[in-house]
């Protein structure tokens, strides 16, 4: 069979596993969604004759995006038989769906994290004289964050806080926080997987015809789940010896903080007959960058039994591939570091082949400002969760008034947003005196202010008009055109309104494509659009020809011809945290596997630094270049 074609042995037998749990654990660089798709596609051509469908679940959209445009090349008749999605859309679809057990209806709202904390605020203000020791909403939406991806029983909650009365406290609002967003028909990113697994739970029927409907569950970057994901899969497929097919690498588990853990693994085991198969072939980095990778995580005894090292199987340039530099302290470093990726770009390099890796954050930014002064052009990916720039700021907002069309908050943000857009005031109170007159609709207020208001432009109008008429897809198609227009006729320096618009609009077409492109994605009712919009990433791509700058986190899933690994040094990688967490800690351990994610990135050099000195204290190297051989002696 052709898709089994250029497969290795390892990976031909995962992907001809046929029935029962396995567990493949895939290394870096392995070839693990190549044999997934495999796996996938051989099942799909293999059952032509038969209805049973795939799920295939992993952790973001675009993973699953790539993942389908792989394999409906592959097997194009795959369309119709694999529900190729993320954990959250899967969730959220099953709440769509059978959702009217706890209240929900179809159309409910996913939230801002500004809107979780008003809801917490006004919880507050209800419960005031109850919640006397909840310091914030802010803080205690941390606390609920962790009860729900905990899938925390209520009656459990006092017993996690030392405080008796805290805990009762806390017990009080995380319920009463749940029933609101019942009530105000919207969930939050962390309650979509509480509610789901619980109606799974208390509604075996529903489980049981989701297993009647999809023979077969596969699961990507198992790693990365966390305790609410792993309980939704055990009510989705309960039996030890389900169709479950279990990708994922114990090494890579970098997500600790969101409740990932190398127990999750362990678990697995105990829970299912599992078979395992391993990939350890490395198509991806040097010889020398898998060598060190096996010398650094064999210290970490958190691991699966038997693990095997990475087998190179990438030839060797004969060149050095590994390369490590030492500085006086964090600013020379930076500069040293910036000087050096200028000299490879004279070189002939491209800039978007070159990364820069930190643990944190603040050591990026010293690079880039060191890039700034040698006119290196750089980018720092920062997490973006909603839109900013007026444009976009005026679809979303009008898109959901046109779902909730009374709503008088979110018209006064599309009158403010409106407002940015044309540089003259769209009077919030004459879309209040509108809406009077017309039993409270705000929407058709809204069109009623833009017919009569001059300051609108025609092709805003015209927008509107389309969205009171119900013509969703219209509407965004005139507006993104109108807002098109403005943006690419605007003179430089020119209407700053505009700023973020153009990479803004760059990524509403990626989330409509990973939606499955502009026919698929606008032939949803506006709820279920609205629902996979709020999902999305928001984060912007990097411009194309600047050299990418990512903490580890970031740079998870990407590869790049030159990755520099700075900060080497002890409490920088590993933390100071982590250090004080003990040797062998989960958190150092972590930190380990931090450090391996980031060097096996790699596709041709990797350069790793340290300073001899960060904020004006004295560091040692750190441990994990004496634990790779790259430093001889450890004082």
């Amino acid at each position: 069979m052709s898709i089994l074609e250029h497969l290795n042995p390892n990976q031909l037998a995962a992907a001809q596993w046929n029935t029962g749990p396995l567990l493949v654990l895939a290394g870096p660089g392995s070839g693990k969604t190549a044999t997934l798709t495999a796996r996938v596609g051989r099942l799909v051509e293999q059952g032509r004759d038969e209805s049973f469908r795939i799920l295939c679940l992993t952790f973001t959209r675009k993973a699953a995006a790539e993942m389908r445009e792989r394999l409906l090349k592959l097997v194009p008749e795959a369309r119709d038989r694999v529900l190729l999605t993320t954990f959250h859309s899967f969730a959220t679809d099953i709440l769509r769906q059978h959702g009217s057990h706890f209240g929900l209806s179809p159309d409910f709202a996913i939230l801002e994290e500004g809107e979780r904390v008003d809801i917490l605020k006004s919880v507050l203000d209800e419960k005031a004289d109850e919640l006397t020791k909840v310091v914030s909403a802010e803080k205690a939406l941390k606390a609920i964050d962790f009860l729900l991806r905990n899938v925390t029983p209520d009656a459990d909650v006092p017993t996690l806080v030392k405080d008796a009365e805290a805990g009762r406290q806390l017990q009080t609002l995380f319920v009463r926080y749940k029933d609101v967003l019942k009530e105000q028909n919207c969930l939050d990113y962390g309650s979509i997987l509480y509610f789901c697994e619980e109606l799974l739970r208390v509604r075996p029927r529903v489980s049981k015809q989701l297993r009647t409907v999809y023979r077969y569950v596969c699961v990507d970057e198992f790693q990365d789940t966390n305790l609410v994901q792993y309980r939704l899969l055990r009510v989705l497929v309960p039996d030890a010896d389900a169709n479950l097919f279990i990708v994922g690498d114990d090494d890579q588990i970098i997500y600790q903080w969101n409740g990932a853990s190398p127990a999750r693994v362990r678990q697995l085991e105990q829970d299912y007959a599992l078979t395992t198969i391993q990939l350890p072939e490395n198509y991806r980095c040097p010889p020398q960058v898998v060598e060190l990778a096996n010398a650094l995580i064999v210290h970490n005894s958190d691991r699966s039994q038997h693990k095997r090292p990475l087998l190179s199987m990438k030839a060797g340039s004969g060149a050095n591939a590994v390369e490590l530099l030492g500085f006086e302290d964090d600013w020379k470093e930076a500069e040293g570091i910036a000087e050096h990726v200028a000299t490879r770009l004279s070189d002939g390099a491209e800039a978007s082949d070159i990364a820069v890796l930190a643990r944190s954050t603040r050591l990026l930014e010293r690079v880039q400002d060191a890039f700034g002064a040698l006119s290196v052009p750089n980018h720092i990916q920062r997490r973006k969760s909603r839109f900013e720039s007026p444009p976009m700021r005026f679809v979303t907002s009008a898109l959901k008034l046109a779902l909730v069309r009374s709503d008088d908050e979110l018209a006064s943000t599309v009158t403010k947003a409106l407002s940015d857009c044309v540089d003259q005031d769209v009077s919030g109170e004459d879309l209040a005196r509108f809406a009077a007159g017309l039993n409270g609709d705000q929407l058709e207020a809204l069109g009623a202010l833009v017919a009569e208001g001059a300051a609108v432009p025609g092709g805003l109008t015209q927008a509107v008009h389309a969205l009171v008429s119900g013509r969703y897809a219209e509407f965004a198609a005139i507006a993104l055109d109108h807002f098109d227009t403005v943006e690419r006729t605007a003179e430089e320096g020119g209407k700053e309104q505009y700023a973020e618009y153009a990479t803004e609009r760059k990524v509403w077409d990626s989330i409509v494509r990973e939606i499955g492109g502009e026919e698929e994605a606008y032939a949803l009712p506006l709820g279920q659009f609205l629902q996979e919009l709020a999902l999305a990433n928001k984060t912007p791509e990097a411009p194309s020809g600047s050299v990418r700058c990512l903490t580890i986190h970031g740079s998870k899933g990407l590869e790049f011809p030159h990755v520099y690994l700075i900060g080497m040094a002890e409490d920088q990688l590993p933390s100071f945290q982590s250090k004080k967490s003990g040797d062998d800690s989960r958190e150092m351990q972590e930190e380990r596997r931090n450090c391996f994610v980031a060097i096996t990135r790699t596709l041709e050099t990797l350069t790793m630094s340290f300073g001899k000195r960060y904020n004006g204290w004295s560091k040692e190297p750190s441990r994990f270049l004496f634990e790779m051989g790259m430093i001889e002696f450890r004082e």
